[in-house]
């Protein structure tokens, strides 16, 4: 276990507009720290006048910066955030946010702006440490945004668009090194929104620090962002449904060290509205009294079976929920469950087997006990031809499955992998939601950049090599033509059955703005490994735009392409990675805060746009 270096900002002493409750988030902060953080956590305090802008830069550059791989580099902020109007493009929402500094506001002072502070820490992240930050101010969801395209600050060049997983080649030969890991956010708010303070347990406190600390005791040192961010984040809200805090970087890395932990897609969790779990009409869940298992026990040594819940409320971003058969106790209202859907949750794919009479046999036993699929029924059509050894799958809509062996039952289960696989991918990339108003008012643009771009009659981008063969690339954008803030995130479902929100991970998207896919930088196409590269070779992507009014759980988007030698790749619907918790209903008014104002967003209606892309070599 590595060491943690933690640089701890609290602010009360503005000129002209002081806070209370700063100076101690940090104390607790650090008072956590100290219990948590190992044998001789490196901590480094700034409070008050001591936090000065050159302070605090150079906390982060010769303090965090001594953190290397397997350290983590934590920078814990408490106090003013500000925001003003941008000119650059690729704000989606027009506007750049900032830490404000102890002489921030002094004469000729200047606030921590978001894309320096990005800039900084994607630095220490770049080199291998784990680093955090989390930003208690308002404004803070947008507070670390990544540098533009070419700043000196990026040192490593771009990362295939398509791919999130660094074991794996990208697409076409020559690639360039992988993008460095970024830094994980933990804000106290989205970036339009302010955050609040008030007297909480008798003390001046910030709710979001408050809640994360609370969040972190309950959960122990292990847990990961996504848990820490979905229980703190249900705390604030029950303070104050206008302050909506917000995870931006992977959700199922340990908050303290890093560790990448298997944790299911989904989560669950108590609310003022009831059980809820972060799983709604946007990821596929249509049916009321759909189970949802949990996956993993409390500690207080109860056995008898796995707990389930059932769906009573399905809305866009999550559904509301209820014990069936158990009685939660003191300790389940106050942490995070993994959940892992049921069959009943999302319809299965139809497959048919035909062949050898034996192999037909092995392989119906295995699609049996898959949960995503089925002998017959109207779901998605997949074949399967059994004999001679092997099995040949068809029916997806992507790029032909190489033949796989089928000699044992182990091989059956495998080929169920590969079927329950294609049947996942298809979910997203047939993503529609019955209501079409506000699919109607988003839009994605695809514009040349490298090679001829044009579209076909059915609405297909196709994207060509130029006749000295450089791949082609493009930009891409996303549109809000809606009167209202909305939040966007763009999924590439290439045709090697990967889905990736790597183009537009979430965010908001100002109306009549725009945001732009990989922070405005190019988007490259190219042939996948093993294509033939000939005349007339292409390769297929369907960029599908999912829009809410609030955020959305994003780590169901995420599958890896199919690969018969992944461990386990299709048999359950469980991703790798944390969930996220989406927008929630919140009903309690809060105290007078750290700051005055903020709309309310209540959870309303979701729409989709896809835009098929080809891309051929001429």
């Amino acid at each position: 276990m590595g060491s943690v270096y933690a640089l701890l900002v609290g602010i009360d002493d503005y000129p002209d507009k002081p806070l209370g409750g700063c100076v101690n988030d940090v104390a607790e902060a650090e008072s956590w720290l100290r219990q948590h953080g190992g044998p001789d956590p490196r901590i480094l305090p700034l409070r008050d006048r001591e936090a000065t802008r050159a302070a605090v830069v150079d906390g982060i550059r010769r303090h965090l910066g001594r953190s290397g791989p397997g350290d983590t580099a934590l920078l814990w902020f408490s106090g003013h955030g500000s925001e003003d109007e941008s000119d650059d493009p690729r704000t989606a929402t027009g506007r750049s946010q900032a830490l404000v500094c102890a002489d921030s506001l002094d004469a000729g002072g200047q606030p921590l702006q978001d894309t320096e502070l990005g800039a900084l820490l994607d630095e220490i992240a770049a080199r291998g440490a784990h680093v955090v930050a989390v930003l208690d101010c308002c404004h803070s969801g947008g507070a670390t945004r990544k540098p533009p395209p070419g700043a000196r600050s990026r040192q490593v060049a771009w990362q295939p668009w398509w791919r999130t997983d660094r074991s794996r080649a990208p697409r076409g030969a020559g690639a360039q090194d992988a993008e460095p890991l970024r830094h994980v956010l933990l804000a106290a708010c989205r970036e339009q929104e302010v955050a609040y303070e008030a007297l909480v347990d008798g003390e001046q406190r910030g709710y979001f620090s408050h809640s994360l600390v609370h969040a972190l005791r309950r959960l122990g040192p292990a847990a990961t962002c996504g848990k820490a961010h979905a229980l703190a984040e249900e705390r604030v809200r029950s303070r104050h449904h206008a302050q909506h805090p917000e995870l931006r970087g992977p959700e199922h890395l340990s908050f303290l060290h890093g560790d990448a932990l298997p944790v299911p897609s989904f989560l669950l969790r108590h609310t003022v509205s009831g059980w809820e779990v972060n799983c709604g009409q946007v990821h596929g869940l249509r049916s009321v009294g759909a189970e949802f298992t949990l996956a993993e026990e409390t500690d207080d040594g109860r056995s008898g079976g796995p707990r389930v819940v059932v769906v009573r409320e399905v809305r866009p971003e999550s559904a509301l929920v209820e014990p069936a058969g158990w009685t939660p106790g003191r300790d389940d209202l106050t942490t995070v469950h993994g959940v892992n859907p049921s069959a009943l949750a999302f319809p299965p794919a139809a497959v048919t087997v035909v062949g050898d009479p034996a192999a037909v046999a092995m392989v119906s036993a295995a699609v049996a006990r898959a949960p995503m699929l089925s002998t017959g029924g109207p779901g998605l059509p997949l074949r399967l031809e059994a004999g001679g050894g092997v099995a040949r799958v068809t029916g997806g809509d992507g790029h032909p499955v190489d033949l796989l062996p089928l000699r044992s039952s182990d091989d059956a289960a495998r080929v169920a992998d590969c079927l329950s696989h294609i049947a996942r991918w298809h979910r997203l990339k047939d993503l529609t939601n019955p209501d079409p108003w506000l699919s109607s008012l988003v839009r994605v643009t695809v514009e040349p950049l490298v090679g001829d771009l044009w579209h076909t009659a059915t609405g297909e981008v196709v994207c060509s090599y130029t006749s000295s063969g450089q791949e082609p690339q493009v930009r891409v954008r996303v549109h809000n033509d809606s009167p209202r803030t909305l939040w966007c995130v763009l999924l590439n479902l290439a045709d090697d059955y990967e889905s990736s929100p790597a183009l537009f991970e979430g965010d908001f998207v100002a109306p009549g703005h725009a945001g732009t896919a990989r922070q405005g930088e190019p988007v490259w196409l190219r042939l996948p490994p093993g294509r033939l590269l000939a005349r007339g070779s292409f390769a297929r992507d369907w960029l599908r735009l999912i829009v809410a009014e609030n955020e959305l759980n994003v780590a169901p988007f995420r599958l890896p392409a199919w690969s018969p030698d992944a461990p386990g790749s299709g048999r359950s619907d469980v991703g790798p990675q944390g969930g996220d918790a989406g927008g929630l209903l919140r009903i309690a008014p809060p105290p007078v805060g750290r700051t005055a104002g903020g709309p309310v967003r209540d959870v309303g209606r979701w729409g989709t746009v896809a835009v098929p892309v080809r891309t051929v070599l001429p």
